[in-house]
C-alpha cells in the first residue's frame, strides 16, 4: 500500500466552490465572466479568486479581451490542483486513464487479459493494479495530488450492499466480492477514494454526459456483449436501486414458458456473446460457407460482407436483442434507447432492433453509442473528476 498521505480537503466559501467548479466544468474564464455566469459581485468574486489562488488551485493564463476593448486575465485551473484515476476492468482487458480536473488526459495504459474473464477475478485485479501503477508512474507530481479513484467494473458498486448490510445478487449476475476484490489490489496513496462502480452504469454516464444521450433527462443505455446490462438515467442521474443493481437484465427469468424452467443468469448467458458463437456454429452449413468465425467480431466481420450465412445468425441475434430492449422500454417508457458492448454497437444489429421494438412494445428511439469501447472508462473518470471537486468545493 502507499503510504502517501493524500492532500486535506478544503474548507472553501460557497463563492469560490462555485468558481472552481465552473472552471473545471465550463473551462478557462475570466473574472467578468465568471461574475456575470454565477452571479457574483465584484468584491464577492475578488475574495473567492484570492482564496483559490492562494490555494494554488488557480492561475491566470494569459488574457482576453473584451466587448469593451480592455483586456482580462484569463483564469483556470493550476497546473496543481490535483488530478484523477478512472480505471475499467473488462472481460477482455484492463485500462486507466488519469486526468486533470478540468478534463484534460494526462498518462494513460492498457493490458490485454490472457483469456476472457466475465467477473473480476484476482488475475483481472493484479492487471488493473498494474496499469494504475504505471499511469502513477507517468504522471508523477506534475499536477498535483491523487484526489479520487473510480473503477468501473462488472461487480456491485461501492454503496451496493442491501439492508442490514447483506450483499446484494451475484451468482451470474453482479459479483458481490468484486469490490473487495480491487479495493485490496490497487495501490494509492491513503486517504485517497477508491469507488467502485459498475461498469454498463459507467458508460451510461459517458454517453449522457459526452455521447449521443447528452443532455436527455431519461433514457437506458443497454450493454450487450460477453455480458449484458442496463444503465437507467431517470432526470439526469443514475437509478442505482437498493442494492446497486438496478438494470442487471441479465437476472430476467429466461427462458419463460411453460415447457422451460428459467434459470438464474439464464438471460446473460443466451444474449452473452459466448452462447452467439455456440449457436452460430451449430447453424453453420457443413459445406460451401466456408470455416465457422472464431468470435463475434469475426462473425459480425463475415455479416457485413455479404455472407448469407453469418447474415442469418447476425439478424436471429440482432431480433434476440430486440426482445430485451422491448422489455426495457415497456417497464421503463424511457423515450431513448442506446446500444453498447462489443456486440449491442454494431450497426448491423440496429435496424433490426427497431423493428422488434416497434412490433413488441412501441415506437421508441433507439441508436448505438456515440463513444465506442472508451464510453466505459470516460464514464469512470468523469465520476471520478465529479466526486473530486464534491470534496474540494
Amino acid at each position: 500500500m502507499d503510504t502517501t498521505v493524500a492532500v486535506d480537503r478544503f474548507d472553501l466559501p460557497a463563492s469560490a466552490r462555485s468558481v472552481l467548479r465552473a472552471l473545471a466544468v465550463d473551462g478557462p474564464a475570466t473574472r467578468p465572466q465568471l461574475s456575470t455566469a454565477l452571479a457574483l459581485s465584484r468584491p464577492t468574486m475578488s475574495v473567492a479568486m484570492a482564496e483559490l489562488s492562494r490555494l494554488g488551485l488557480v492561475a491566470g493564463q494569459g488574457s482576453s479581451r473584451g466587448a469593451t476593448g480592455r483586456s482580462a486575465v484569463l483564469y483556470s485551473l493550476a497546473a496543481g490542483a490535483g488530478h484523477v484515476l478512472g480505471v475499467e476492468i473488462g472481460a477482455t482487458g484492463v485500462r486507466a486513464a488519469a486526468y486533470t480536473l478540468d478534463g484534460r488526459e494526462i498518462g494513460a495504459a492498457e493490458e490485454r487479459l490472457a483469456a476472457d474473464q466475465p467477473t473480476v477475478t484476482p488475475e483481472a485485479a493484479d492487471a488493473a493494479a498494474g496499469v494504475v501503477r504505471t499511469v502513477r508512474a507517468e504522471v508523477g507530481a506534475r499536477f498535483g495530488p491523487l484526489r479520487e479513484v473510480v473503477v468501473a467494473a462488472p461487480t456491485l458498486p461501492t454503496t451496493g450492499r442491501g439492508r442490514g448490510g447483506s450483499a446484494g445478487p451475484s451468482d451470474g449476475g453482479l459479483q458481490a466480492d468484486g469490490t473487495v476484490r480491487i479495493t485490496d489490489a490497487l495501490d494509492v496513496p491513503a486517504g485517497v477514494p477508491v469507488t467502485v462502480e459498475n461498469n454498463v452504469n459507467c458508460a451510461a454516464v459517458a454517453e449522457h454526459r459526452f455521447g449521443v444521450a447528452r443532455d436527455e433527462q431519461m433514457f437506458a443505455y443497454i450493454q450487450v456483449g460477453v455480458k449484458i446490462g442496463v444503465g437507467i438515467v431517470v432526470d439526469g442521474r443514475l437509478m442505482q436501486g437498493a442494492n446497486g443493481a438496478a438494470g442487471e437484465a441479465a437476472m430476467l427469468p429466461f427462458p419463460w414458458s411453460p415447457s422451460h424452467r428459467p434459470e438464474r443468469a439464464g438471460l446473460e448467458r443466451f444474449l452473452g456473446s459466448d452462447a452467439l458463437m455456440e449457436r452460430c456454429a451449430a447453424s453453420w452449413p457443413p459445406a460451401g460457407a466456408g470455416s465457422v468465425p472464431r468470435d463475434a467480431k469475426a462473425l459480425f466481420e463475415a455479416a457485413a460482407s455479404g455472407h448469407s450465412a453469418a447474415r442469418r445468425v447476425v439478424d436471429q441475434h440482432a431480433a434476440d436483442i430486440g426482445r430485451l430492449v422491448a422489455g426495457v422500454v415497456a417497464l421503463l417508457d424511457p423515450g431513448l434507447v442506446v446500444l453498447g458492448g462489443g456486440v449491442g454497437q454494431n450497426q448491423l444489429v440496429l435496424l433490426e432492433v427497431r423493428r422488434v421494438v416497434r412490433e413488441l412494445a412501441w415506437d421508441t428511439e433507439v441508436t448505438v453509442g456515440g463513444l465506442g469501447d472508451r464510453a466505459t472508462l470516460l464514464g469512470a473518470v468523469h465520476l471520478a473528476v465529479g466526486r473530486a471537486l464534491d470534496s474540494m468545493a
